[in-house]
């Protein structure tokens, strides 16, 4: 049964049925649909319904929807079916993606994961116009080009870089100064030259992106420049419908990311807001760090890669001064928010959560003992609902008092933290400042750009700090 797109006061979509055929794996569910008249003016916040039809709760909950916008294909997120049994269909809504002001043109398609993505055909098209005024952002507030100072009199401009962003969850800039954008659904969006790419670099299809699981981590090749390689961690459906993170390599080539080799896959993830952490150390070795999956006893346990942080090289192997050919670095990890070496001493400090989400920094630093793969030389808690999901030692010499420096996100204290070491003990902490607070809203991800830069994304927004 075709379904059938309209709008009548919050977005209510699909009225009719979205048609799932049976299948044995050899095709994937069929949907059509019969197009609607005219154009529906809407804001851009509501949401996206549908009927749908499930012989099965269980079927039902294997169902995926992904959304075209414009031609551009994305996975619908926050998706939410009322199972009914017999034959009435099963309501189902979902978030609507960002989009611009303006007109536009909605497809919907059902897909499923059965070792290869099956996906329906395109349902017939939903034209919508997105008003200017109505659509909300959380740079709709904020003063660009106002310089920021900071408390040792550092000055910084304040620059907005986009407002159409959909859930950014990491950061990685390339030496070229192109910045390469996660967002939780799946996709990587590109800023060059100031300006957002209007197609995504990169759509995922075998993304899990329900209970805040999806696109989680992006870290780019020291040797970007000849390799082209882009590295993420996402969050996939494994065999048994639990969910697992898998690490993958791309390539860009003209503003595309193709090629993918998986390097790792099948470690379990945490059922509810997964949590790791990418990024190439000082000995361009690629760091994974993965959270517990939801037990804390695997952080103890060496032959799970889960609760771990993982050394390998660049093509996913394991380095050969490993001992006992391991790639695990550390162990007892249970919900990495960000980790990055201290320039000064080459420690490693891991941002982690315990099972009450009180936070803290871990110092620690590499042993060649099998059995103790990491040693902790210091611990310090974090401020009371931080919320760190990105950390950042900053590095560059355009803004010398500020090198050394550790700057970590804090989604829900709304700034970005600023941590200052004692020179002469760089172990210790000797002060703290909170950059931006309550001027640009949560801070989700940060990144340093070629020049000293400070990126950060809200949750719609790029923006940075020059510095002046």
């Amino acid at each position: 049964m075709p379904p059938h797109m309209a709008t009548r006061g919050f977005l209510l979509a699909l009225i009719g049925c979205l048609a799932i055929l049976a299948y044995g794996g050899d095709a994937p569910p069929q949907t059509s649909a019969s197009t609607p008249q005219g154009e529906e003016r809407i804001t851009g916040n509501e949401r996206l319904g549908w009927d749908q039809q499930a012989p099965t709760a269980g079927e039902l909950a294997g169902y995926r929807y992904a959304i075209y916008v414009d031609g551009v294909r994305s996975g619908l997120t926050e998706v939410s079916c009322a199972f009914a049994a017999g034959t009435q269909a099963s309501a189902c809504s979902a978030r609507l993606p960002a989009m611009a002001p303006g007109s536009h043109t909605l497809e919907l398609a059902t897909f499923v994961i059965d070792g290869a993505v099956l996906e329906s055909g395109r349902s017939a098209p939903l034209r919508v116009i997105v008003g200017a005024a109505a659509v909300t952002s959380s740079a709709a507030n904020w003063r660009t080009s106002e310089v920021v100072t900071t408390a040792d009199h550092l000055r910084w401009r304040l620059e907005l870089m986009t407002s159409s962003l959909e859930d950014p969850t990491d950061v990685g800039v390339a030496p070229d100064g192109r910045v390469f954008i996660a967002e939780l659904a799946g996709r990587i969006r590109i800023v060059q030259n100031g300006r957002l790419q209007r197609d995504p670099a990169l759509a995922l299809e075998d993304v899990d992106t329900t209970d805040e699981r999806g696109l989680l981590a992006v870290a780019i090749d020291p040797q970007f420049q000849r390799t082209g390689f882009v590295y993420t961690i996402y969050t996939a459906p494994s065999a048994n419908g639990t969910a697992v993170f898998r690490l993958a390599r791309f390539r860009e080539v003209r503003g595309r990311l193709a090629e993918r080799a998986i390097l790792l896959d099948e470690v379990p993830a945490a059922s509810r807001r997964p949590a790791v952490s990418l990024r190439f150390g000082p000995d361009a070795k690629l760091y994974a760090a993965f959270d517990d999956g939801g037990d804390t006893r695997r952080g103890g346990d060496l032959a799970s890669y889960a609760g771990k942080v993982l050394r390998v090289n660049p093509d996913g192997s394991t380095p050969t001064d490993r001992p006992g050919g391991s790639p695990v670095y550390a162990y007892g990890v249970r919900s990495p928010r960000g980790m990055d070496w201290q320039p000064t001493t080459g420690t490693l400090w891991i941002a982690d959560a315990a099972a009450d989400n009180v936070e803290s920094l871990n110092v620690v630093t590499d042993t060649t003992d099998r059995l103790a793969p990491r040693v902790l030389i210091a611990r310090y808690s974090l401020p009371m609902r931080l919320r760190a999901s990105s950390m950042w030692f900053y590095r560059s010499s355009f803004v010398r008092a500020l090198r050394g420096d550790l700057l970590m996100t804090a989604q829900e204290g709304r700034y970005i933290l600023r941590l200052h070491f004692d020179r002469s003990d760089p172990t210790q902490i000797a002060a703290s400042e909170r950059l931006l607070e309550n001027r640009v809203g949560s801070v989700r991800a940060i990144g340093i750009g070629p020049r000293g830069e400070i990126y950060f994304c809200t949750p719609d927004a790029l923006g940075r700090l020059v510095p002046v």
